[in-house]
C-alpha cells in the first residue's frame, strides 16, 4: 500500500510518495504540489508498480499519464521500468502532432503519390485546428470529434457575391477521418499513446453520388470538336474512351501503344500495371497525335508535366463546345466508360481493363442512365403476359407510350428514385390511379 506524506528538506517543502515495487521499497519525490495533485501522482504510480509486478498492462489513464510526463519524475519512472524511455531527442519531438504527421507520411514509400497527397492535405487540417506543437497525447476523442465538426463546417464553394454555398461533402469529411484515424493509430504502435482519439469518431459513408454525371456520345462529340489540337482530342479520349484516369494520362508514352496487339499498357501511378485495348473509338485520335508529335518524343502528351492538373483546361474546353463543365471533371469521363464498357462485356473482364474491383465499381463508378430509364419502363423483361388467361384487366393492355420520351443531352444521373420527381431525367410523374378503392 502505498503511502503519500508531505515532508520538509533544508527549507524546501513537498510530498513524497513510499510504496513497494517488486519487494523493493520506491521512494518518489512529488514536489509542492496541491494535494489533490499528489493523491492523482500517488494513484497512478501505484497501478503502474502494481501492473509491473503482475505483468500486465497498466490502466489506460495510468499509462497515459506516464507517457506524458518529462523530466526528473519520467527519469526516476524509467529507471524503475514503470515508464517507457525517450530514446532521443528526435523521439521527444514526435510527441508534437506537426512533427509525428512529417515522420508517419515521409515513412510510407509504399504509398502512391496522390495517396500521399491526401494524407498532407489531412495533416494539414490537423495542424490548423489544433496547432504545429500540439501534444499527440492531449487530444482526446471528444477534440477528435469536435474537429470532424468543424471539418463539416468549411466552406469549400462560394457565389458571385463572395456568400459560401457548399461546405465539405460528408465523403471528403469521412476520407480526413479515416486517415486521421490511421496516423494517430501509428502513434499508438510507437506507445507515444494508449489509445486513438479517433477510434470512436464515427466516418460515415465515403461515396458521395450527388455529383455523378453521364457524358453521352452527342456531348463527347462536341467537345472534341472543340479541342484545340490533336494533344487535348487525345487527353479526352483517352479519359472518355480509354477509361483512364487523370493521373494515368499524362504516364503514357509511345512504347506503351502496342499497335501490333491493340493494346495500350498503361503503369498506374495509383494501381501498377494493367492493360486495356485500344478500344476503336480511340484509336483515331491515337493515330492522329502520332502523326503529328514531334521527332524524339517518347511521352503521347509532351506539353504538360506527369503531375500537372489538367481540370481547369478541360472545363475550358468544354465550356468552349457550349456545356456546362459538370463536377468531377475525370472522375464522371472514367465513371461513363465503364458503365458503358459493362453493358457489353463480362464484369472480370472490364474489372481487368479499367484496373479495379466490381466493388470499387458498384460503390463509385456505376451509373444508371437515361435509357436505363426508358429500358425499364418500356421493355417486358420476359414473355408477354396472357391477360386474357386472368379475364382481362380494366383499361385493356397498353402496348406503348403514346409519345416517346424525348432524351436531351448528358444530364446528372441519379441513383435511386427520390420524391423530388422533377429532378430525375427520365422520369415521369403518374396520377395516382381512379377507380375501386
Amino acid at each position: 500500500m502505498a503511502s503519500l506524506r508531505k515532508e520538509s528538506d533544508r527549507g524546501r517543502t513537498g510530498w513524497r510518495l513510499q510504496f513497494r515495487q517488486g519487494g523493493k521499497r520506491r521512494s518518489l519525490c512529488i514536489g509542492d504540489v496541491s494535494k489533490r495533485v499528489a493523491d492523482t501522482v500517488a494513484r497512478h504510480v501505484e497501478e503502474l508498480a502494481r501492473a509491473k509486478d503482475a505483468n500486465t498492462t497498466p490502466a489506460a489513464d495510468a499509462a497515459k499519464w506516464a507517457a506524458g510526463l518529462d523530466g526528473r519524475m519520467r527519469d526516476t519512472l524509467c529507471n524503475w521500468g514503470l515508464a517507457d524511455p525517450i530514446q532521443n531527442r528526435n523521439a521527444d519531438s514526435d510527441r508534437f502532432l506537426g512533427p509525428f504527421c512529417d515522420k508517419y507520411i515521409a515513412g510510407r514509400s509504399d504509398l502512391a503519390q496522390g495517396t500521399i497527397d491526401n494524407y498532407l492535405h489531412a495533416r494539414r487540417l490537423l495542424v490548423q485546428k489544433f496547432g504545429e506543437r500540439h501534444l499527440m497525447g492531449a487530444i482526446t476523442a471528444a477534440d477528435a470529434e469536435r474537429w470532424r465538426r468543424w471539418l463539416l463546417a468549411i466552406e469549400v464553394k462560394w457565389d458571385a457575391d463572395g456568400k459560401p454555398i457548399k461546405m465539405m461533402a460528408e465523403a471528403t469529411v469521412s476520407k480526413h477521418v479515416k486517415r486521421a484515424k490511421t496516423i494517430f493509430a501509428e502513434a499508438v504502435k510507437d506507445r507515444l499513446l494508449v489509445e486513438n482519439p479517433f477510434l470512436a469518431v464515427k466516418t460515415g459513408s465515403e461515396v458521395n453520388r450527388d455529383r455523378d454525371y453521364f457524358i453521352t456520345r452527342p456531348s463527347a462529340t462536341a467537345v472534341l470538336a472543340a479541342c484545340p489540337d490533336d494533344d487535348w482530342r487525345l487527353i479526352f479520349s483517352l479519359a472518355r474512351f480509354g477509361g483512364l484516369r487523370r493521373c494515368e494520362i499524362l504516364t503514357i508514352g509511345w512504347a506503351d501503344i502496342l499497335w501490333d496487339v491493340n493494346r495500350l499498357r498503361i503503369q498506374s501511378p495509383k494501381t501498377g500495371l494493367r492493360f486495356c485495348p485500344i478500344f476503336p473509338e480511340l484509336l483515331p485520335f491515337l493515330r492522329a497525335s502520332f502523326e503529328s508529335a514531334p521527332d524524339g518524343a517518347t511521352r503521347c502528351i509532351q506539353r504538360y508535366h506527369r503531375l500537372a492538373n489538367l481540370g481547369t483546361q478541360m472545363n475550358r474546353v468544354i465550356e468552349s463546345a457550349g456545356i456546362v463543365p459538370w463536377e468531377k471533371t475525370f472522375n464522371n469521363l472514367r465513371s461513363t466508360r465503364r458503365t458503358e464498357l459493362q453493358e457489353r462485356h463480362q464484369d472480370h473482364v472490364v474489372n481487368s481493363w479499367m484496373g479495379h474491383s466490381s466493388a470499387t465499381a458498384e460503390k463509385h463508378y456505376l451509373q444508371i442512365t437515361d435509357e436505363h430509364w426508358l429500358a425499364g419502363a418500356m421493355v417486358e423483361t420476359g414473355d408477354p403476359l396472357d391477360l386474357s388467361a386472368i379475364g382481362g384487366v380494366r383499361g385493356g393492355v397498353i402496348g406503348a407510350l403514346s409519345q416517346a420520351f424525348e432524351v436531351t443531352g448528358a444530364q446528372k444521373n441519379p441513383v435511386f428514385l427520390t420524391a423530388k420527381e422533377s429532378e430525375t431525367p427520365g422520369n415521369v410523374s403518374i396520377a395516382t390511379p381512379q377507380g375501386l378503392h
